[in-house]
């Protein structure tokens, strides 16, 4: 007689193999986003659609692959996630749009459902190749576990900062804007203080990332300030054509001319929404990148006070949120940098990462691409030189055939696949390092120490840096110090002595790795870029440099022989400096030129100095301006020429009419205004009352007062902007 057939091992026999978390994701973010391209009247499906176009384009494929050829799924890879998936979407959005150019001329990649379509068919095809060849052997996943409480609470406060910044677009109120801002600055007091364990440190910092970034785009009801409108204009005739044509400078980078199409696209929202939400969103990962470097090699409070410090500098969050090549640019850095001295993540892997990520960064800013590969070519000669005079010094893992790599592709990416990119970087450079590098009469550092600052908060903002670039080079220097000590016969008395006086939160890794110390010194010699407004600036290489620079200033700013002191100096100096260079300061008490105008609008151009209004009106855009815009374009004659001012606002990237008027434009005469014959007055000349006619830096504009004309010339009025016409004129 035969035994009984056991039901375990029939349910064994039928058991399909495990099925990796991944793969799960991305079959149901597959297939619920096909779904939702779906013709069908859903209330709550466009929500629907963006959520999971953004998951699939920012983290699906990444996810798939880093899944797979690793053992343990760490919480810094979800990072390498993140940024993996958006340079890989980036790259093949790159790739269809060369395939129709040159072979498929009638297909038009950027239009929907295609490009949908595509992506949905590629990322599955992904999906099934990793479901069937991959290890399947369950990854363990090292997240922590965390009170839903506290979560909350920290996710409230990006949520009250866009519902500040929504206000302000709506209301006009501005109360629950400065709130936020103070809790913000309040936020890594309470938790470096109650959480001793730190195991809410990065959750808190991109908390407090987000809250700064979101809140300073989501507040701009049309784009302003920067290149954000030029890398519109760009993104939509992408949109408009259904392919991209690859042009010179701005025009040759795939972060503008695929990347914000593609998202577009692919969410199914409008263009100036995508700016608006979805680069700040990811941007908002470098702070998190910046603790998680250096939290390697410092300890958990030296490098949470750290990227606190940098999500805190003015020109992070009120610049590199809305420039959205340079803040990609910088992401794609941190990642570089982050998976170079990862020694835990498989080699082979990590080197397609750091691939991946380079091509990232000459991919998103024509400026910041040969910079960092500057740093890198640095950093091999010192780390090869450091670990064989130095004992105890580890061997570089920046080998040459890769240092070399990195260079070809950056040469090949600008001279031979872009639009005369190539010499215009090759003449940005020599200008910086000529003119602007070293201290002459005509250096930016010079004429940022001699030119007066408009207010208490740009007086900050200039010291501040001033003062972080002299705390970095100190602390800079005693960890160098410190890691040459490390490595001579007779440096154990020097050893002793900084560790009890200043390096208490360096760790050994620091002490052994030359590839760090020697890539943050590579960083470290473009700090002097950083002053001034010029091509490199601090709206670029400061936010670049401070990325992996931040720990250093901070060491000084703590103190290791007085427990009583601790970090106190370091939070207060956080805490004095977003309260005075947010505009809260500017808003609340001293009611000058505030560096965040926009969280005062209202105020200032009800009462506000002139110079406060030439501050917010150089970064706000109205809707009166952009129609009168519209007008102009749709009704002026060919070739007409317009008399407006310096400061006058002229919006053509924002026109969407079929007709467009080639305009030009001349500055606005005093003495030729009566003969001229189109004058435009815009909103920033009626309400300052002036004719600005030079831009002088910062907020300053040469001026006179602005001539009248006679409301029998008016030919369009929003009320605030003005077109004049005079038959008689020129």
């Amino acid at each position: 007689m035969s035994a009984p057939f056991s039901a375990s091992r029939l349910g064994a026999s039928l058991r399909l193999p495990t099925t990796p978390r991944s793969v799960r994701l991305s079959a149901f973010v597959l297939v619920t986003y096909s779904v939702s391209l779906l013709p069908v009247a859903v209330p709550g499906i466009a929500v629907v659609r963006g959520v999971l176009g953004f998951v699939l384009l920012s983290f699906v494929p990444g996810y798939l692959i880093l899944e797979s050829v690793t053992d343990e799924f760490r919480p810094v890879d979800y990072l390498y996630a993140v940024g993996f998936s958006v340079s890989l979407s980036m790259f093949v959005g790159w790739g269809l749009n060369a395939l129709s150019l040159r072979v498929l001329p009638d297909v038009r990649p950027f239009e929907q459902p295609t490009l949908s379509v595509l992506y949905v068919g590629l990322f599955g095809a992904l999906t099934g190749v990793v479901w069937y060849a991959g290890d399947r052997t369950p990854r363990r996943h090292t997240l922590r576990a965390y009170d839903p409480r506290t979560l909350c609470l920290l996710v409230t406060v990006p949520v009250l900062a866009v519902a500040g910044a929504l206000l302000i677009n709506r209301a006009g109120f501005n109360g629950l804007t400065l709130l936020t801002v103070f809790l913000v600055a309040l936020v890594p007091v309470g938790v470096y203080r109650y959480d001793e364990t730190g195991r809410y440190y990065p959750v808190a910092i991109a908390a407090v990332s987000l809250a700064l970034v979101l809140q300073n785009t989501v507040i701009l009801t049309y784009l302003g300030r920067g290149d954000g409108l030029i890398e519109y204009q760009i993104a939509r005739n992408v949109v408009q054509n259904g392919y991209w044509v690859p042009g010179g400078g701005k025009a040759a980078m795939p972060r503008i001319g695929v990347l914000h199409p593609l998202y577009t696209l692919v969410l199914d929202t409008s263009l100036l929404w995508e700016f608006k939400l979805v680069h700040p969103l990811l941007f908002s990962m470098v702070p998190v990148v910046t603790y998680a470097i250096t939290a390697r090699y410092f300890s958990r409070d030296v490098a949470f006070l750290s990227a606190t410090l940098y999500i805190f500098l003015p020109r992070t969050y009120q610049l590199l949120g809305r420039n959205t090549r340079t803040g990609s640019a910088i992401l794609f850095t941190a990642l570089l940098l982050l998976v170079l001295l990862d020694d835990d993540f498989p080699q082979p892997y990590r080197s397609l990462l750091a691939l991946a990520f380079f091509w990232g960064v000459i991919a998103s800013h024509y400026g910041i691409g040969p910079l960092v590969l500057f740093a890198l070519l640095f950093a091999y000669p010192l780390n090869a030189v450091a670990s064989r005079l130095l004992r105890r010094k580890r061997a570089s893992v920046l080998p040459f055939p890769r240092v070399v790599l990195y260079a070809v592709l950056t040469v090949v990416w600008y001279l031979y696949l872009t639009n005369g990119t190539f010499e215009f970087v090759v003449g940005v450079l020599y200008n910086s390092v000529s003119g602007e590098v070293f201290l002459t009469s005509s250096s930016t550092a010079s004429r940022s120490l001699s030119f007066r600052m408009p207010s208490l908060s740009y007086q900050v903002m200039l010291y501040g840096h001033l003062l972080v670039g002299v705390l970095t080079s100190l602390g800079l220097g005693v960890v160098y110090l410190r890691y040459v000590a490390h490595g001579l016969p007779f440096g154990e008395r020097l050893e002793r002595w900084l560790n009890r006086s200043v390096c208490a939160g360096l760790s050994g890794r620091a002490l052994s790795d030359s590839n760090y110390i020697h890539l943050v010194a590579g960083i470290y010699l473009l700090f002097p870029l950083s002053f001034g407004p010029q091509i490199l600036s601090a709206g670029r290489t400061f936010g670049l440099v401070m990325m992996l620079l931040a720990p250093f200033p901070i060491l000084l700013l703590r103190s290791t022989r007085y427990p009583r002191v601790g970090s106190r100096p370091a939070l207060a100096s956080l805490f004095v400096l977003l309260v005075v260079t947010s505009g809260l300061l500017s808003a609340t008490v001293t009611h000058d030129v505030s560096p965040q105008p926009t969280i005062d609008g209202d105020r200032i151009v009800a009462s506000g100095s002139t110079l406060e209004r030439f501050s917010y009106y150089r970064v706000a855009t109205h809707r009166n301006s952009i129609e009168a815009t519209n007008f102009m374009l749709a009704h002026l004659p060919a070739d007409a020429t317009v008399h407006k001012t310096a400061l006058g606002t002229f919006l053509q990237q924002l026109y969407e009419g079929s007709r467009a008027s080639p305009i030009g434009f001349t500055q606005l005469n005093a003495q030729e205004s009566r003969n001229a014959k189109y004058v435009y007055l815009s909103e920033p000349d009626t309400v300052t009352g002036t004719n600005t006619y030079g831009y002088q830096g910062f907020t300053y504009y040469a001026y006179r007062p602005l001539p009248a004309f006679h409301t029998t010339s008016t030919v369009y009025t929003t009320g605030v902007d003005e077109l004049h016409y005079n038959a008689d004129g020129r």
